[in-house]
């Protein structure tokens, strides 16, 4: 007979080192009605970080898919969830993407910082939407053998050309994601 794992207990996991199991569920269950969001949410999240090696694309559409489970506004309004968990849960410290914008392509080039909102806007619209409707992947691995130190992808959204460090985004959505969450408790 298979054995399932209490999904509370496993929900707990990525918070064991801040509080015990116990002070967990008591949090939890104060979240009155969102209970099971949560408990969706961590799953989520940490199979993201299972995903994160070997498939940084799903990782990053499951992190996206963390925040919506939460449905802070609503069923079926999965913009809006997404938005409004980073937005009122992250913490200020980490508002800082690894995401940057060219106010014009002629020189000199002086990349500029994206706010939180229009990074959470590019990494809704370019890695969940464009993954998860299109199949079109930005977080390739490279070959074996090889390892990435820097890459950076220019891109246009919105009129403004951004330039993504694709080495450190999906570190950093993980990052937010994780104390997002964290902060809900």
């Amino acid at each position: 007979m298979h054995h399932q794992t209490d999904p509370l207990k496993k929900a707990h996991k990525p918070f064991k080192n801040e509080m015990a199991f116990k002070d967990f569920k008591t949090k939890v269950e104060d979240l009155k009605g969102k209970e099971w969001n949560f408990v969706r949410a961590s799953l989520l999240y940490q199979q993201a970080l299972k995903c994160g090696k070997c498939d940084p694309n799903v990782a990053m559409l499951l992190l996206c898919s963390s925040a919506d489970s939460m449905q802070l506004v609503g069923n079926g309004k999965p913009w809006r969830n997404f938005e409004k968990f980073y937005k009122d849960y992250c913490p200020s410290g980490l508002r800082n993407p690894p995401i940057k914008y060219y106010p014009t392509l002629k020189p000199p080039l002086i990349p500029r910082d994206v706010s939180f909102e229009e990074a959470l806007d590019y990494v809704y619209a370019k890695f969940r939407c464009l993954y998860t409707h299109e199949g079109i992947g930005r977080l390739e691995l490279p070959p074996k053998g090889i390892k990435l130190i820097g890459s950076k992808m220019l891109d246009k959204f919105k009129d403004k050309h951004y330039v993504i460090d694709l080495v450190s985004i999906l570190g950093w959505f993980t990052s937010i994601t994780r104390e997002s969450l964290s902060k809900i408790l």
